[in-house]
């Protein structure tokens, strides 16, 4: 990183209330896995417990700089740029038409297997929650614990559509600052020198102006269903994540954010209770976006779970 977003990073720590004796930034890898070239951060202390991150949709693997600030003196922390995202490719022309869940699968195989921890704990939050409810449910072999943030098979339509449309409004803009005043308006909740922070990772500039380090484009076939076609595929993947949510049986937290319009209440509940070894935490003063809105909080919570379930060695 550049001194100035150094400089960005410190600022948003010191508004999200994020004490730390250093703000220290991790390291810039890439790995070319499943046939295009992925970005990730390293955030240093390899002797520590592996705790992999995957991020959510239209995010970035900086999305966890904030808590990873506070849990890297006790954890080593690698977060990716998943496909088409951040600073990881996206999906070449000829492979559009495959189902992106399952490129996202065996993507987070492949870069696990890469990575050839013997034991680890895998971390997900939204579209980075399912990626990692379908690896676990998988392989679970080198997994000590999961962690899943606000994220479960059945989802609440309102969050889904406040955030297709802020993304819908906000594809291209005039300037940085532009999309800087739409965040706040849209995240009034968030500091914005926290919000100016995470969108240097997460807008690129273009001939018109900005736009978003993401690949909006459309997948063959899944514009042409009708409504109730479209209901019958959710209900499907649906069922498929439920199944999947009944085979972790590793030590597994659920983070609700006690003000997301994603993660409905009684779901999270039903969530844990299909699970062998589950449990749910509900973080204050966070949205969807648990681990963004109340980092403090989140780390913390974290940390205590893995603190009892990690094995000793």
């Amino acid at each position: 990183m550049t001194m100035d977003q150094t400089e960005l990073m410190a600022a948003a720590a010191r508004a999200q209330n994020i004490a730390v004796p250093a703000v220290v930034a991790p390291t810039d890898h890439w790995v070319k896995l499943n046939g295009i070239n992925f970005h990730y951060l390293d955030w240093g202390n390899e002797h520590l417990p592996h705790v992999v991150l995957l991020h959510g949709g239209s995010l970035t693997a900086h999305t966890w700089d904030m808590a990873a600030l506070l849990l890297r003196d006790r954890y080593h922390l690698v977060c990716l740029d998943q496909r088409g995202h951040g600073d990881t490719d996206w999906t070449p022309d000829d492979r559009l038409s495959e189902d992106n869940n399952d490129l996202m699968l065996e993507d987070t195989r492949q870069f696990i297997e890469y990575l050839n921890y013997d034991h680890m704990t895998l971390v997900g939050m939204s579209m980075g929650g399912m990626n990692t409810i379908r690896y676990a449910a998988r392989h679970p072999e080198r997994l000590d614990a999961v962690g899943i943030v606000d994220i479960a098979p059945e989802t609440m339509r309102e969050g889904q559509l406040e955030m297709e449309a802020f993304r819908s409004a906000t594809e291209t803009l005039n300037t940085f600052d532009d999309f800087l005043n739409r965040a706040i308006q849209f995240m009034p909740h968030r500091p914005p020198d926290h919000l100016r922070y995470s969108l240097t990772h997460s807008l690129k500039p273009t001939a018109d102006g900005w736009t978003w380090k993401q690949d909006h484009r459309p997948r063959p076939g899944m514009q042409d269903l009708t409504e109730e076609q479209r209901k019958e595929e959710n209900a499907r993947r649906a069922d498929e994540l439920w199944a999947d949510i009944r085979a972790i049986h590793q030590p597994t937290i659920l983070f609700k954010g006690a003000d997301s319009k994603i993660l409905a209440q009684d779901v999270a509940e039903r969530t844990v209770a299909a699970m062998t070894n589950a449990r749910l935490v509900v973080i204050p003063r966070a949205t969807h976006n648990v681990h963004s809105d109340n980092p403090v909080d989140f780390a913390r919570e974290l940390d205590a779970f893995l603190t009892e379930v990690l094995p000793k060695r």
